[in-house]
């Protein structure tokens, strides 16, 4: 075999056994390895291109062997006269292989040989005959094979002219682009976007609509060259049955392309699709308003989507529909309203008011048993509708139970409350309520937390859960119409024994003041220190005891709003129905009990009760800090679906919901798209 070899400016050189020989036989070798050989020498032999001293070393081919050799080589090739086979049409969407003429400047590297630098040893060994390098498909029929006398003439062979263009050779296959069918879509895309505001107002969504088919070299993801694809009706469908989630299917309506649509008709519709796609995923995930409209006690924390990650989870999900209607609340208080919302759907008669009046007891009659029928939705005794009967009385015991109410079976003046959350004169409508009750559902976040701590403002309830269970359950007392308890996401971090209460200067103002007027010695009987500030004015602090207004224990989740939960000296309080009295703060039923379920869960492994915090109690204050810190979400739902799958509707306290109505279109023809602002009874900031 060679010791080295190298292209030369001459030719192949090669150095054998330590004789250099310098010729055009290494090159023809090599394309006749590579198959690239398909004509006869034309009455040329192999001896007219080597000197005699090298072609001596190989023995002479058998007569009757055909010896081809490549065009290409230079000046001296043979011209081609096979002729290359034909590039076959390409499919639709994919990449064709054409030859590629090869420059003799630069030979194409060959199977066992040099690589183009000619400095890369040989891979296989290469034949030792030309003979043995493999023949074309189609060869062309040799000459004779030369004797040895013709092999070695006294002088150079003469030169032959340059091959036409056509003798070039066939080279290793170059993959080309061959345009995709949609190319005029996707270039109707991009000069669209070029000036993404002729699309949408959203800014949000332009950047997401720019960020997401730039990406794709503009490509349309939900129509094909005949309308809306497979991945566009799915998207569609989903749009279309989002009443099934409260939504409103108007707000994505897309209209659909007429057959044969040009180009340009095809890429509106890719983007129309798109936006709506996205629109969708934000309401559905985030809400359709601000909620901050409603109050500035109304601060959640949402988690709005981005268009360009929407977008992109819809192209690439195995099913787009269920992939959009991913983005509605996972939670199951929003499911299980979901559920009633397809039930009271087609409902016309809604929720009836039941007038104010004295108490209705059992075995009475009174004129407003009618309406009261109608609310619970039972029959009476023929000729004597007034009367309250053993049945009414059963249903409005189920309906006091399912509401936290005692089940006495006295209609009065809670009972009446409850009956009427939600009603509007007139009658008011159920399916709005719900709607309205899931609409707030989206304004928490998706992952509420392995552990976390929930109150129901219009429940006065707390409740806490740990893996999707709930361990714990208590009353609260909650914050006044005039002074309401706000709604937010927080995290519990630690927790104060003995607090001290340093009085919110409205409240110091509007009450603490005008009490020291009237009765000099009233702060100080309620352990109330007043102190002098470097500005003149007089702050309040309240000393850690049990007359202290934040009774033994506050749990703190750090918020802009100053409120948390506590114990409260008024424990009276607890045993109203309608427990909205505080001046925002949340006051705890029974405080160890539920503070023992806190420290665990936040204290994991240190085997906290009742008991041992008790010990804490004292003068002075002591901080506890949580090591396992969990959520806090103070939410506002009037209307909540218990374990037997029933429907309970409680009093709009604040006049969130009713707001939140107005602000979805659902008790005017007023629509949030339109960004109109509206702000009804609600309350506003403290």
């Amino acid at each position: 075999m060679f010791g080295a070899s190298r292209y030369g400016a001459n030719g192949y050189q090669r150095r054998d056994e330590g004789r250099e020989v310098t010729g055009l036989a290494g090159p023809l070798s090599r394309l006749m390895a590579a198959g690239l050989i398909g004509v006869s020498l034309a009455g040329m032999s192999l001896a007219a291109f080597m000197p005699s001293s090298a072609f001596a070393e190989q023995p002479d081919p058998p007569a009757a062997a055909p010896v081809t050799v490549n065009a290409g080589m230079g000046t001296g090739d043979a011209p081609l006269t096979t002729p290359l086979p034909p590039v076959s049409a390409p499919a639709p969407r994919a990449a064709a292989t054409v030859p590629q003429p090869l420059s003799p400047a630069s030979p194409a590297p060959v199977r066992g040989g040099v690589d183009s630098a000619g400095d890369t040893p040989q891979t296989h060994p290469a034949p030792s005959h030309p003979s043995a390098y493999p023949a074309p498909a189609q060869p062309v029929q040799a000459q004779q094979a030369p004797t040895p006398a013709q092999s070695a003439p006294a002088q150079p062979a003469p030169t032959v002219a340059t091959p036409a263009p056509a003798a070039q050779p066939a080279t290793p296959p170059v993959t080309v682009a061959v345009e995709d069918p949609l190319a005029p879509v996707a270039e109707a895309i991009a000069a669209l976007l070029a000036t993404p505001e002729s699309v949408t107002a959203s800014k949000k969504d332009q950047e997401g609509l720019v960020a997401f088919y730039g990406a794709r070299q503009n490509m349309p993801v939900f129509v094909g060259l005949k309308g809306l694809d497979a991945r566009g009706k799915a998207v569609i469908a989903r749009l279309e049955a989002a009443g099934e989630d409260g939504l409103d299917p108007t707000d994505y309506a897309v209209p659909l392309p007429r057959p044969g649509a040009a180009a340009a008709d095809l890429a509106r519709t890719e983007l129309k699709v798109a936006i709506a796609a996205s629109t969708y995923a934000r309401h559905a995930q985030a809400g359709r308003f601000d909620p901050g409209r409603i109050s500035a006690l109304v601060t959640p924390v949402r988690e709005i989507p981005d268009p360009a990650a929407v977008l992109a989870k819809v192209a690439y999900a195995p099913d787009a529909n269920a992939a959009l209607a991913g983005f509605n609340p996972p939670h199951a208080g929003y499911r299980a309203l979901k559920a009633q919302l397809a039930r009271v759907t087609g409902q016309t008669p809604g929720i009836v008011a039941v007038p104010a009046g004295p108490q209705i007891r059992p075995g009475a009659s009174d004129p407003r048993i009618p309406t009261l029928r109608t609310r619970l939705g039972t029959t009476g005794r023929a000729g004597d509708d007034t009367a309250y009967d053993p049945a009414l009385v059963d249903a409005v015991k189920a309906f006091q139970e399912a509401s936290n109410i005692k089940p006495t079976g006295i209609v009065g003046p809670s009972t009446i409350t409850a009956l009427n959350a939600g009603a509007t004169p007139g009658g008011g409508s159920l399916k709005s309520d719900v709607i309205a009750n899931m609409e707030r559902w989206r304004w928490l976040p998706r992952d509420l937390g392995e552990a976390y701590v929930m109150v129901n403002i219009p429940e006065f309830l707390v409740r806490i859960y740990q893996s999707g269970h709930e361990i714990h359950e208590t009353r609260v007392v909650v914050g006044k119409p005039q002074t309401p308890t706000p709604l937010l996401t927080r995290e519990m971090q630690y927790i104060v024994v003995n607090p001290a209460w340093n009085i919110p200067p409205s409240i110091a103002r509007n009450e603490m003041m005008p009490l020291l007027r009237s009765d000099p010695s009233a702060l100080s009987r309620r352990g109330i220190e007043v102190v002098r500030n470097g500005s003149g004015g007089y702050s309040f602090r309240q000393v850690p005891s049990e007359r202290n207004a934040l009774g033994r224990i506050k749990f703190m989740f750090p918020n802009d709003h100053s409120v948390y939960l506590h114990d409260t000296p008024s424990k009276a309080l607890f045993q109203n129905d309608r427990r909205a009295y505080s001046h925002g703060c949340v006051r705890v039923y029974e405080p160890l009990k539920f503070g023992e379920v806190i420290f665990n869960l936040g204290l994991p492994n240190d085997n906290w009760t009742q008991a041992r915090i008790g010990k804490m109690f004292g003068s002075s204050e002591r901080y506890v800090n949580l090591k396992q810190r969990f959520p806090v979400h103070i939410v506002y739902f009037n209307l909540v679906v218990d374990d037997a799958g029933r429907l309970a509707v409680r009093e709009d306290l604040y006049g969130i919901n009713a707001e939140t109505k107005t602000l979805l279109g659902l008790t005017s023809k007023q629509r949030i798209a339109d960004g109109a602002s509206a702000r009804g009874t609600a309350p506003k900031t403290r």
